[in-house]
């Protein structure tokens, strides 16, 4: 009989949750690896080399690839990130294949992910306090060769993202925005809001409520999967430009964003019936889409493209709610 063990089940067929022991243990480890890759990014020259190789290395290659490719190796993310530094690459490629698998581990829909997450945002982020000098250095320098490579639109958007996202966080707005990222999701907070008026007699809130719902359902519906699935675009977090993240990272594509297609398409049908309403509506729509920015979910091109597909999508939605309501239901007309 063999006495071979077991292959050990992928990791995202586990039930059993790490120990936050066991969790801080691993992200120390993580980010003790990639300080030491960071430490060795002396010059422009060698960071260039390194985001060259993260280039070549994630061509042709999508987060769901590389997340389950990461779910489905038992090893834990600790695990893989320091066989990828002790692997037989060195100087610039060493460097490149731990950042790059460091980034396929936060993407693997494990528990692990969040632990690679949270290591990554600890050192990647030149600002972050527990980084060491040499290597806040060598992430600054990656971050400006990231940059560097940009076409001119995604330059800015990557630079209006770090100027957002690297501005002092008070404890305070971090939980602001971690609040308005669960109150938001999904546009349910207009729905809430507009039954609370149907209840308090605001007029033509019965009305809005029938228009709004369908409206802002099949907008956010259609950005959060079809619309991501096709642009395909790779998230702010997976990349050497790393920003520190407040709230629960979304489980799909980053472009376009569908809290703020949401927001917008909620503020956009109810200024349809209240349009003196607008300024409030819209202003809220707006804090919505800078909390993605501020807490690192989104780029600034990212919350614009939803603002955009959320209203089109919506006025579409609303057009066609109201031919269905004139004609079955004009009661709530």
């Amino acid at each position: 009989m063999s006495t071979k063990a077991p292959t050990p089940p992928p990791r995202d067929a586990r039930a059993v949750q790490p120990d936050q022991g066991a969790q801080a243990e691993q992200s120390d480890v993580i980010r003790r690896t990639l300080e030491d890759e960071l430490k060795s990014v002396k010059t422009p020259e060698d960071a260039e080399r390194i985001v060259a190789q993260l280039e070549r290395l994630a061509a042709g290659k999508t987060e769901g690839q590389q997340g389950d490719a990461a779910a489905r190796d038992p090893a834990t993310a600790a695990v893989e990130i320091g066989r990828a530094a002790a692997g037989p690459a060195t100087g610039a490629l060493e460097a490149a294949a731990v950042i790059a698998e460091t980034a396929q581990q936060t993407v693997s829909g494990t528990p692990d992910d969040t632990t690679a997450l949270d290591a990554a945002q600890k050192v990647l982020s030149p600002t972050h306090e527990a980084i060491t000098p040499e290597a806040a250095s060598g992430a600054a320098l990656l971050q400006q060769a990231v940059l560097r490579r940009l076409g001119p639109l995604g330059r800015l958007d990557a630079k209006l993202f770090l100027a957002i996202n690297n501005t002092p966080h008070m404890p305070w707005l971090d939980r602001a925005a971690h609040a308005v990222a669960l109150t938001t999701n999904g546009g349910w907070i207009w729905s809430a809001g507009l039954l609370i008026a149907k209840l308090f007699g605001v007029r033509r809130s019965g009305t809005a409520l029938a228009i709004a719902l369908p409206s802002i359902a099949l907008s956010t519906w259609i950005v959060e999967y079809p619309a991501k699935a096709v642009f395909r675009r790779q998230r702010p977090f997976i990349d050497v430009v790393r920003a520190m993240v407040v709230g629960k990272k979304p489980g799909s594509w980053s472009f376009p964003s569908g809290h703020s297609a949401s927001a917008f398409g909620g503020a956009w049908v109810l200024t349809t019936i209240w349009p003196r309403a607008a300024p409030f509506f819209f202003t809220l729509a707006s804090i919505v889409g800078f909390s993605r920015v501020y807490v690192g979910a989104h780029y600034p091109g990212d919350v614009t493209s939803g603002a955009f597909f959320g209203m089109t999508l919506a006025e579409l939605a609303r057009r066609g709610t109201l031919i269905l309501l004139r004609r079955y239901a004009p009661q709530w007309l």
